[in-house]
Parts: structure tokens; sequence; C-alpha cells
């Protein structure tokens, strides 16, 4: 995916599917709108399904992509497992075993993490050698492939995952309508992504690293994706706007350097007399959503 404008495609709000939305501002070649009806912030044209599931499938973790998410994500498996231990505690307030499937695994860690705390668990990971490598490694089972795609019984899971990923899908709509019918009827869902209603997102706008086009598409507040969850078949039973949030300051750094080189590079210079700084992991309070949710009956009812 590169950030030539050529291929692009219009679509309606994602939440309330309404085409009224007028343009905020621009980022990396992209336009960020904001819709008139609900307020949510997106990518408006942004890339076709094809063209975001092709780069998913090869240059998401391509290795000459060192500020990529998931470059990143490969480089710092320490930090993906502590967040996993942070989710996975918090799931177990609704739930506590069954069948789990991770959306977007990556390489597998939130599945080795839900492995160990007694879940049977499987990843779901477009890019098949990461796929490969991730079950080879983390001894877990990744299925290759998308939400949508994959070959997955329906009403057969007990926990569906989406950590970091709703704000990347072409259509979230979709996406939560697939996971409402892979879901038993005693089915949650649990969504980790950015809160841009958060204090940080709103002071540094367009200069956030969380505005990142085209690898996010669209960008969440507590209402919108409240709405969105209710529309899918969805009854909220927790959210939280501000979560802790494992980090070291090399990741922060490399994941803001593609959005916001000047800073990145003054950081790393002001800090390169302590290296082991930039590697220490601390966790903090961060601006991100952190969802669950459980399956509804038409009539309102939880299932």
């Amino acid at each position: 995916m590169t950030e030539a404008t050529a291929g692009l495609v219009w679509v309606r709000c994602p939440v309330c599917n309404d085409d009224q939305a007028l343009p905020l501002f621009e980022k990396q070649g992209f336009s960020v709108v904001e819709c008139q009806t609900c307020e949510l912030r997106y990518v408006n044209p942004r890339p076709t399904p094809e063209r975001i599931a092709a780069y998913y499938r090869v240059e998401y973790f391509a290795s000459g992509g060192r500020d990529r998410s998931g470059t990143q994500h490969l480089k710092h498996p320490e930090i993906k497992q502590a967040n996993a231990q942070l989710r996975l505690k918090l799931l177990r307030e609704y739930c506590s075993n069954g069948l789990l499937v991770d959306v977007g695994c990556g390489a597998g860690f939130f599945v080795q993490a839900a492995e160990r705390m007694g879940w049977s668990s499987i990843g779901l990971e477009p890019s098949p050698d990461v796929a490969r490598r991730g079950g080879r490694e983390q001894r877990v089972r990744i299925v290759a492939g998308s939400l949508e795609e994959a070959p997955l019984v329906a009403r057969r899971f007990e926990v569906i995952t989406m950590l970091d990923v709703l704000e990347h899908v072409f259509c979230p709509r979709a996406f939560l309508e697939q996971a409402r019918r892979l879901l038993g009827s005693r089915g949650f869902v649990l969504i980790e992504t950015p809160n841009m209603a958060g204090c940080v997102p709103r002071l540094m706008g367009p200069r956030h690293p969380w505005v990142r086009p085209p690898e996010h598409l669209t960008y969440f507040t507590p209402p919108t994706l409240r709405s969105l969850l209710e529309q899918t078949g969805f009854r909220l039973q927790h959210l939280q706007r501000r979560a802790r949030k494992a980090l070291t300051l090399d990741y922060v750094l490399s994941l803001a350097s593609s959005t916001n080189p000047l800073l990145s590079t003054l950081a790393r210079g002001a800090l390169g007399w302590w290296r082991g700084l930039c590697r220490y992991q601390f966790t903090v309070p961060m601006d991100v959503l952190i969802v669950v949710a459980e399956v509804q009956r038409p009539g309102g009812a939880a299932e």
C-alpha cells in the first residue's frame, strides 16, 4: 500500500451509514473526514478491500517497513505478552473458559497467553508467513485468513478478541456482524482500539501517532463504538475510556517515526546516552477504549 491516491474508493460513514462528512485534514496523502451526523472521523476515500487484504498479507510485517506496527509487533513480544495478561484478566470477569479466537493475532502472543490461562485458543492472521511463524514459535494454532473468509464454524465460539484491529478494517460494521455470527448464545467480544476522544489525541490532532492512514482507517470514540456495537447485535457490558498498557520508549518512538519523524529523532537523540532506558518496560494509563460486549437477542436482551 502506498501513499498514492489512485485506486481509492468512497465510503459512507462506517457507523451511521450517512454520507454527510466534511474534510478535516490530510495526512500522508489521505483525507480524514468527520461525519456530520454521528461525528465519527474516518479516512475517505480509502483503499479498496482488495488492496487492504494484500497489504496485510504481504507488506505489513515486511522487514523493510521497520516503522510499521506489524514490524514492531514482531520485535516486541514481551510487550504483547504483558498487555495480553492485562486484557485476559479483565475478560475473566465476564467469561473464564471456552473456545476463543483472537482476530489479527500476528505471531500469536495473545493466543499463547490465553492458552496458559485455560482457554482453548485459535489465532486468525491474514499473513500466511506470520501465521506459520507464530504457530511454530509460540506452539499455538493459527489459521491464515481474514475473519470474513476463514473456515470457522458459526455459533461455535465463546469469545472473539480484536485488539488494535477494528481501526484497520475496511468495513467495521461487516466485521462485527461476522463476529456476531460466529459467537455462541453467550458469546462475548473483547475490543481494544484507540480512544480518539481522549485528552492527548484531541490535543495533538493530526500529529498523534494513532492518526496513521492508511493503516488506521476509522477513529472511534466511546459514543461511536457503542453505537456500532448496538447496531451489530451486541450489548455493552464494559467500556473503559483509559486503560493501562505496557510499553517501552523504543516501541513508542518506532511507531511515531513514520508519522512524526522530527519528534522521534529528537527524542532518540536526547536518550541516546542511555540506551537501556529505551528498552525499559513500563505500564501507563493511555487513551484506549477497552470494550467487553455480549451477544444480544433482537429484542435487546442478552442471549
